[in-house]
C-alpha cells in the first residue's frame, strides 16, 4: 500500500508521555489532520497542535516547560 503525503498541509503537535522513571516527557511529532493525530495519540497527551513548522512547535514545547515549572 503506498500512500503519498502532502507536506504542503502537514503541521506539528506537542506530546507528552508520561515515563515513571524520569517523570513526564514532551516532544514534537507530524500529522497530516487533526482527526490521524486523534486517531493514534490520547486527547490528554495532547499539549498544543495546530503549529505550520517544527521549529514553532519546539520553541512552544520549551515556553510548556517554563510554564509547568512556574
Amino acid at each position: 500500500m503506498k500512500e503519498l503525503i502532502d507536506f504542503s498541509s502537514v503541521q506539528y503537535a506537542v506530546i507528552e508521555a508520561l515515563r515513571t522513571e524520569t517523570g513526564p516527557e514532551r516532544f514534537v511529532i507530524a500529522y497530516p489532520n487533526e482527526q490521524s493525530l486523534r486517531d493514534v495519540i490520547a486527547a490528554p497527551s495532547i499539549i498544543a497542535f495546530g503549529f505550520p513548522s517544527r521549529e514553532e512547535a519546539i520553541a512552544n514545547t520549551e515556553a510548556c516547560f517554563s510554564a509547568a515549572a512556574a
